[in-house]
């Protein structure tokens, strides 16, 4: 095969589509109105936001109100059969003076609300990750079948170059044995790859709830820049301050040590204002028959004292202390886990930078390589099955090279996410590697 001809089945399979279509950041966008999973995280934090409101209302007044019709009936064996209606009114009010559980419980409100806002923002930041996920897996495969058919169109001129030199005696039939077990191996590759091809995209548009069939591929050469700040134990100590999973974890145990005060407040007295006042009207004490109105106020505080519960709240007590126990190794091991992400996507980023620039050089060469090759077997010094060979190692150096580059922008998103600093204009740098190089 003419050296030339492959470097430009190389280039075109580079690049993923013929043209420009949809790129990352709008189908993020679409994602963000489609996708379920993020839909339920979004409808979750609504539902956590409103444990701040409930408990406020522990501290706020009660006011009910009832009211009553009667038709009555009396009948005595001293006096004749009675019949008369009567009507009540009653309007009631409470209001805490002295509850330290529901003063403790508006504290705790307040940690749910931090916990649901922290999780809804590390459900966007997941969102984030699974569409970036997604959206490469179906440019690497785009790759992976545009290398296939390259790769199969080469090794079919290899194999019809093969045939010709056998049949003039200039090469044996091993050259050809090799070349069609080589061309044959490219189509099963090939099928593979397209069916491949085919979940990937199923899988995205499972994000989006549309086929995405025109993605815009990468640039080529992809600019590499390597973490900011370029200390690993700065990015793993600034994620133990900003990380969303060390936020909800945190929250957690606030809200854990506070349950040991709210359990303890079940030794503690209560008082509450409570005014009420009701209005009667009945005719039965009336000597003439006439209705009597009876109006009825009361106003005053209202003192409860516990004495004995039969130990229930000493149990609560001992239950909320081993809560807070838990809760404080949830937090230790939340936050040794994220430092532990951190260390190994800063490590992935700049081991990924320095493979991307080993796989471009390691490309070039063997593109020489390859050139060398055709022409040793040209001169006569090479065979058709070295030629084959070579040029599988330039394919497969182009399905690493590509491999590699989108992996490095997946590790440097885990990396911000991992520390909790990823957010959409990280995606938008991403984006702008996207198009045409």
């Amino acid at each position: 095969m003419n050296p030339k001809r492959l470097v430009l089945l190389l280039a075109a399979s580079g690049l993923a589509l013929s043209a420009q279509g949809a790129d990352l950041l709008g189908v993020y966008r679409d994602a963000l109105v489609s996708d379920p999973v993020f839909q339920s995280a979004r409808a979750q934090y609504q539902a956590g936001i409103e444990a701040l409101p409930q408990a406020k209302a522990g501290y706020l007044p009660s006011v009910s109100a009832s009211a009553s019709r009667f038709r009555n009936q009396v009948d005595t064996s001293t006096s004749p059969q009675v019949d008369y209606n009567s009507q009540s009114l009653s309007v009631s009010l409470s209001q805490p003076v002295f509850r330290w559980q529901n003063w403790i419980a508006i504290s705790q409100a307040e940690q749910q609300v931090l916990q649901a806002e922290a999780t809804l923002a590390a459900a966007r930041q997941d969102l984030i990750l699974r569409v970036s996920q997604a959206y490469f897996d179906v440019l690497l495969a785009q790759d992976n079948v545009a290398l296939s058919e390259a790769q199969k169109t080469a090794i079919s001129e290899q194999l019809a170059q093969a045939k010709r030199n056998f049949e003039v005696g200039t090469s044996t039939i091993v050259d050809t044995l090799e070349a069609q077990a080589r061309y044959d191996q490219a189509v099963a590759k090939e099928i593979a790859d397209k069916n491949d091809l085919e979940v990937k995209k199923r899988a995205l548009q499972q994000l989006v709830g549309k086929p995405a069939d025109s993605l815009t591929p990468l640039k080529d050469p992809l600019a590499l820049e390597g973490p900011k700040p370029a200390s690993i134990e700065e990015w793993a100590a600034a994620a133990s301050a900003s990380s969303y999973a060390v936020a909800v974890s945190r929250a957690a145990l606030e809200i854990a040590r506070q349950e040991v005060e709210r359990a303890k407040a079940g030794h503690y007295p209560t008082v509450d204002l409570s005014a009420s006042y009701s209005k009667s009207k009945s005719p039965l004490q009336s000597l003439d028959g006439s209705d009597i109105t009876t109006d009825t106020g009361s106003v005053g505080l209202q003192l409860s004292v516990p004495l004995f519960a039969g130990g229930a709240t000493q149990s609560r007590v001992r239950q909320a202390l081993a809560g807070r126990d838990r809760a404080e190794q949830d937090l230790e091991n939340t936050t040794r886990t994220v430092a532990q992400s951190v260390r190994q996507n800063y490590l992935n980023v700049t081991s990924g930078i320095a493979q991307v620039k080993a796989l471009e050089q390691a490309l070039a060469s063997t593109q020489s390589q390859l050139d060398s090759t055709i022409l040793g077997r040209d001169v006569g010094v090479r065979t058709s099955v070295d030629v084959l060979n070579a040029q599988q190692q330039v394919f497969q150096t182009r399905r690493d090279l590509q491999q590699a580059r989108y992996a490095y922008i997946m590790n440097t998103l885990r990396l911000k996410a991992a520390g909790g600093t990823l957010v959409e204009a990280d995606l938008e740098k991403v984006n702008r590697a996207l198009g045409r190089g």
